[in-house]
């Protein structure tokens, strides 16, 4: 059964550099700051404006650097890569207990915002009925904003 409804605010520094040591990896300087730009951003964020929030470029941070991390940190289930069709992988810190929220997309400028509600549970179990085990599901909406209307 699906968890709709953010526990962002469950989650600190702390928290997130204890998944990442679960996870087996090694808690670099790099690392710990990538998460804390994504824990002060709170919508989704392509790897682009990582970098751009990064204090110091000199340690050997690029963006091919930025992607390698996120594919461990996707792997690991700290972040979440999302796509909504613009050809832009975007990036937010992964809600830990099976919580998760949607998005609502604008088409002019890209806004993403949360929505964190949903009701979905008896779609679920008409899928499991069908014999499907492990469901999970996926909503985003896109719309115009009203900035752009």
């Amino acid at each position: 059964m699906s968890k709709c409804g953010s526990e962002r605010k469950n989650i600190d520094i702390d928290s997130l550099n204890e998944r990442v040591r679960k996870a087996g990896m090694k808690l670099t300087q790099q690392r710990t700051q990538m998460l804390k730009i994504l824990l002060a951003h709170p919508d989704p964020i392509s790897a682009d404006e990582i970098f751009k929030k990064f204090d110091d470029k000199s340690d050997g941070m690029d963006l091919v650097t930025i992607y390698r991390i996120l594919k461990k940190f996707e792997e690991a289930g700290i972040v979440s890569r999302l796509e909504f069709g613009d050809g832009v992988a975007r990036f937010e810190l992964a809600l830990e207990s099976g919580h998760h929220h949607h998005h609502v997309i604008c088409r002019q400028c890209q806004r993403v915002e949360p929505i964190h509600i949903c009701d979905l549970d008896p779609h679920i179990k008409m899928v499991e009925t069908m014999g499907y085990k492990q469901v999970s599901h996926r909503l985003d909406f896109f719309g115009v904003c009203s900035r752009c209307q």
